[in-house]
């Protein structure tokens, strides 16, 4: 073989070479941005799924405010919207009232939302330590009693409709550093689910 063969065969092997490199990291990066959003659906799906088997189970509802777990203050006129939602989870035999001492409350903390770090949590009246439900949310932060036609409620005269909105805001690789030039993806769970209960509050 002569010296400008050898520098043909070592030219098309490097090319050939670097293109099996370029296909395996491109096939390395794909796998990351799969298992990112792999990762955040499953996520949302096991937080949306136990949400709303909460609220289809629960015998009577409340939108409103909250200061801290245990200063809970309902919505009781105007647009029945708020960033808290406890669910009633019993009903008093003796007059098939809901009993408000038995609840599943949900509430979400915008403190970080700015930054793409909102929180929902999830307490019971059995166990008062908040659990997180999902984490890395963004505006808006809140529940809305609807009536069957998608418009909120001002009158809780008939049964509503519990709508809320989750979008997570997550690093599309997972390898991404941290800062201005981040790479972010975006997933939007609209979500609306009717507690099993008769009209009215």
């Amino acid at each position: 073989m002569t010296l400008v063969e050898m520098m043909i065969a070592i030219a098309v092997m490097s090319v050939v070479i670097a293109g099996i490199m370029s296909a395996h990291f491109l096939g390395l990066r794909e796998d990351q941005l799969m298992e990112s959003k792999a990762g955040a659906n499953d996520t949302s799906r096991k937080a949306i799924g136990r949400m709303l088997n909460d609220i289809r189970g629960a015998k009577g509802y409340d939108v409103g405010t909250y200061n801290g777990f245990t200063n809970f203050t309902p919505v009781t006129s105007g647009f029945f919207q708020g960033p808290a939602l406890r669910l009633y989870t019993a009903i008093i035999n003796s007059n098939q009232a809901v009993n408000v001492s038995n609840y599943t409350f949900y509430y979400f903390d915008s403190t970080y939302s700015a930054q793409s770090a909102g929180v929902l949590w999830r307490l019971t009246s059995s166990s008062t330590t908040p659990v997180i439900v999902a984490s890395n949310l963004l505006n808006p932060l809140y529940f809305t009693s609807e009536t069957f036609q998608g418009y909120t409620q001002t009158v809780r005269t008939y049964k509503g409709v519990i709508h809320t909105v989750l979008q997570f805001s997550q690093f599309q690789y997972p390898l991404t550093p941290v800062g201005s030039n981040g790479l972010y993806d975006y997933y939007r769970i609209d979500c609306r689910a009717t507690p099993h209960l008769p009209d009215g509050p």
